[in-house]
């Protein structure tokens, strides 16, 4: 199986590196590449360097994890933001007609004010971040009938950004704010690279939209799991409300649901007790965390 893999050296490339290097054909791809790890440079977002790009590799399956997910960037500068998600977008589907697509996609697509999106929701961004990746999707879906989305909700593992912060502040013994009013459904990894791998290897899939992701909870809570599971005081997670000062760009729910994913691929969700118990291990091993 050849693979073009995008964002290659950012957080999410680089789980799908590590996890099958050894089992498909990758190119990695980033827009300054990485001669150590056998990355190439192709800046996405110029049409004639993705054509160039095509006319050395020919691959069956574009993975596109690349794009700018900070979303407060994206809001200073919305065509930084389409440039990265949506023309990156456009141009390898262009370049590459015959290759399928799976497009790494994001819970900001929706609103964000009731939760529980399954994949069939219509989607309502309020962000510049969440716009761009939705025309992202719409386009994709449009104009190729090979390409497919895959949303997630915050990726993590024993290196994700929250549960770093989180532990440095912990084992300094100081106490945590953490929202108990903004609920998500943060996503394990190897839940992610097992989706991924199924939408990889399934030759026709019956479906063009997917989720995955973990069960619906609370900041606060997620962040009082992690402190019981690492064998920090969880007293020092100390509730507190995004409606209590200026927080901008969190919302009220932003939760996925993905029982058709589950459903139509075979595939089972874990629970985040039993995942972030696990985490001792995988801090031996975790990558690096990256910016996509």
């Amino acid at each position: 199986m050849s693979i073009l893999l995008t964002g290659a050296t950012g957080y999410v490339g680089q789980h799908i590196k590590t996890a099958f290097d050894s089992e498909w054909k990758i190119l990695g791809v980033s827009q300054l590449g990485d001669i150590d790890q056998n990355i190439a440079a192709c800046d996405l977002s110029d049409e004639s360097a993705v054509y160039e790009l095509a006319q050395t590799v020919s691959p069956d399956v574009i993975i596109h994890a690349a794009g700018d997910k900070n979303i407060q960037r994206c809001e200073r500068d919305p065509n930084l933001a389409y440039q990265a998600n949506v023309q990156t977008t456009l141009n390898l589907i262009k370049a590459f007609p015959d290759a399928k697509i799976i497009y790494i996609s994001s819970d900001y697509v929706f609103s964000g004010d009731r939760g529980g999106y399954r994949e069939s929701d219509p989607i309502a961004p309020l962000t510049v971040y969440g716009k761009t990746k939705a025309s992202a999707e719409l386009n994709g879906l449009i104009l190729s009938d090979q390409f497919y989305v895959l949303r997630l909700s915050a990726l993590y593992d024993g290196e994700a950004t929250f549960l770093r912060f989180l532990r440095e502040q912990l084992q300094s013994g100081k106490a945590v704010d953490c929202f108990d009013d903004a609920f998500y459904s943060p996503t394990f990894y190897k839940d992610f690279l097992n989706v991924l791998d199924k939408l990889v290897m399934t030759p026709k899939l019956s479906n063009r939209v997917y989720h995955v992701c973990g069960q619906r909870i609370s900041r606060f809570f997620f962040a009082k799991l992690f402190a019981r599971s690492a064998g920090f005081d969880d007293e020092l997670i100390l509730q507190a409300s995004r409606l209590h000062g200026e927080v901008p760009f969190l919302f009220g729910d932003l939760s996925l649901e993905n029982t058709m994913t589950c459903e139509s691929l075979d595939v089972t969700i874990g629970t985040h007790h039993a995942y972030l118990n696990s985490l001792e291990v995988l801090d031996e091993n975790s990558i690096a965390v990256s910016n996509l």
